[in-house]
């Protein structure tokens, strides 16, 4: 018997399911942290010193996966005896990158920790720098598994790539309860053993599809003089996304007390949303792009975005209704205790919900900035997130005295839907039409569906609350019962992204 291909709409699941459970367990993370050191200068330490490795390297190793997936892709329909030696070269480039930085970290170590924790003195700093010290010599591995989770994700192989994370957050919570007993620096260990039982995880998954490894240099190939320069844009584009939320941060400092926190806290609630189900489309599409690219396969390749976008609309759409109807809510669940205040919750929720206005925008735009890798086009999204900077500060500065808080977020939305519009006519000119008409009615059903959701869990949360006066309890059955009335009217609606998902999901499950 064949084996069964899995589809877009089967492979998006499994992600969804795979890193929310990730995700859940890096929440325990924390509160493992705050049990066993609460707020102290261990707890400040530790916080600065993990995220340094990441901060170095993510954008560097997002960018490098993103450009081998293209890459990738083009080999293998060009020239497939050449791949076994371009992956070899890409690790080996990978590996040789990350002992160059931590090299240069081990010799600057106490100023390049100054650098990420400028007001660390004393106890605080000599504990960052004792752990950053271990923490950095997990960048190899770090390296590495960026390259590992593309070359499942090319084979069709997205459970171990939505679990990456388990592995480390399981051995990180155990070195925390374990660094009591045994001292601080079981802390920076745990990290770097978490970081190589994520590896190892990937690569035992690799070998299931006759991965090896041996080092190669020939670092002047065309294969690998082009991944470069693919490389570097894709670097600069992430990289310039987050300074526009660091120029939001820096506007907020100039409002009330507290603005600056409301930004951020609504900034990691809706970043949860796009975690899970935005960045899980994506992941399961984008290697499918890069083959029929390389293809020359245009017609299909339109075809592969229209219904990513379909499949994305579907899920996104009533997630934002929902989080914007319970923004409230579902902040206060996350956030509201201790120092945390009803009105620094209302703050955040306010936040929460013109950010979510604009969560369709930046969904259908991440699918789109993949379309545009997949085409080996790098400099149109580097120059649109350009763009999208001046657009943000402009409307931050009309918004930020009308609106305040909720002004800088309503900027952000509107900027993320201008930037949308402008990829998505010049992906018009350079393929032709994109056949994004064809779900317009597929839209309008979704969009029924969700009004049928919100007048079902409104209504719903205010009945259970008074009756069992709990806020969570009352919001999940609610949430529930809203999710369940969404699906039910788009299968009666028949809404094509709703058959298109249940079907692929009976063919990668069920037995033939």
């Amino acid at each position: 018997m064949a084996k069964k291909r899995g589809s877009t709409a089967s492979y998006t699941v499994i992600l969804i399911f795979t890193t929310a459970f990730a995700k859940a367990l890096g929440f325990g993370r924390e509160m493992s942290l705050a049990y066993v050191y609460g707020a102290s200068p261990v707890s400040d330490a530790y916080f600065v010193a993990f995220s340094i490795p990441t901060i170095i390297f993510a954008g560097i190793g997002s960018a490098m996966l993103t450009s081998y997936i293209s890459s990738y892709s083009r080999i293998r329909q060009e020239n497939p005896r050449r791949l076994r030696g371009f992956t070899d070269t890409v690790i080996t480039m990978v590996i040789l990158i990350s002992l160059v930085i931590t090299g240069v970290f081990q010799l600057l170590k106490r100023p390049i920790v100054k650098l990420f924790a400028m007001g660390f003195e004393g106890e605080a700093l000599e504990i960052a720098v004792a752990l950053a010290q271990v923490i950095i010599l997990s960048l190899v591995f770090i390296g590495v598994y960026f390259i590992l989770q593309g070359f499942l994700q090319l084979h069709g192989s997205y459970f171990a790539v939505g679990m990456v994370s388990v592995p480390l957050n399981i051995c990180v919570i155990a070195s925390m309860f374990l660094s009591v007993e045994h001292g601080q620096s079981v802390l920076g260990w745990g990290v770097v053993a978490g970081y190589f039982a994520s590896f190892l995880m990937l690569y035992l998954a690799s070998k299931r599809h006759h991965f090896s490894y041996r080092p190669s240099f020939d670092f002047g190939t065309p294969e690998i003089r082009r991944l470069v320069l693919t490389v570097i844009p894709i670097f600069l584009g992430k990289a310039i996304t987050e300074l526009n939320t660091m120029i939001d941060r820096t506007i907020a400092s100039l409002l009330p007390e507290g603005s600056v926190s409301a930004l951020s806290y609504g900034n990691r609630v809706v970043g949860f949303v796009t975690a899970v189900f935005v960045i899980s489309v994506t992941t399961a599409v984008f290697p499918q792009m890069s083959r029929l690219s390389a293809m020359k396969s245009t017609r299909k390749l339109k075809r592969t975005f229209a219904r990513s976008v379909g499949l994305m609309s579907l899920m996104v759409l009533p997630i934002s209704a929902g989080v914007i109807l319970f923004s409230r809510q579902i902040v206060e669940m996350l956030f509201q205790r201790g120092a945390f205040t009803a009105y620094d919750t209302q703050r955040t929720a306010e936040v929460v919900a013109f950010y979510s206005i604009g969560l369709i925008f930046f969904s259908i735009k991440e699918v789109t900035l993949n379309l545009f890798y997949a085409i080996e086009d790098t400099v149109t999204p580097t120059v649109n997130s350009i763009l999208a900077i001046f657009i943000n500060i402009g409307l931050n500065l009309l918004l930020i005295e009308p609106m305040a808080h909720k002004g800088l977020a309503l900027a952000t939305t509107i900027s993320g839907g201008i930037t949308l519009v402008m990829l998505l006519l010049i992906l018009r000119q350079r393929i032709g039409p994109l056949g994004l008409g064809r779900i317009f009615a597929s839209l309008v059903k979704m969009s029924l569906a969700t009004a049928g959701m919100c007048l079902t869990a409104y209504p719903l949360y205010g009945l259970l609350y008074r009756q069992l006066e709990s806020v969570a309890v009352s919001f999940f059955l609610a949430a529930f019962t809203g999710a369940l009335v969404y699906a039910l009217l788009n299968v009666l609606l028949r809404t094509r992204e709703m058959g298109v998902l249940v079907v692929g999901l009976l063919e990668r499950f069920m037995p033939s």
